[in-house]
């Protein structure tokens, strides 16, 4: 598995609509084999907007980045108002996600068609 983090640069005015575009893509995305995409903003003032994105391996996530479905969804004026800066693989050598717990503390990140386990 590997995980990618790109700083962006959001314009004044546009971060409602970025954060949209990135929801509005999420179908395509997951048929392409993502995983997982955060949107991660600085807690205090400054600092950049990082965005991470986690794949199965190397070859999907270049498989998606040569697919005619990335260059549609990149086309978009949303996309063209961000400014992206270089993105950096890292290959996962260790550590854990706690699913249950990530929605435990936030319901609302549960997908509409997800079953929940009787508590």
């Amino acid at each position: 598995m590997i995980v990618c983090l790109r700083t962006v640069v959001v314009p004044p005015g546009w971060r409602d609509r970025y954060l949209a575009w990135i929801d509005a893509g999420r179908a395509i995305r997951q048929q392409h084999g993502i995983l997982a995409e955060l949107v991660c903003e600085p807690a205090g003032p400054g600092g950049d907007t990082v965005v991470i994105t986690m794949w199965p391996s190397d070859e999907v996530f270049d498989a998606w980045i040569a697919t005619p479905h990335r260059d549609a969804l990149t086309s978009s004026e949303v996309h063209r108002a961000v400014t992206y800066r270089p993105i950096t693989r890292y290959e996962v050598t260790g550590g854990y996600l706690n699913l249950p717990g990530l929605t435990v503390h936030d319901p609302s990140r549960n997908p509409p068609d997800t079953l929940q386990e009787p508590s």
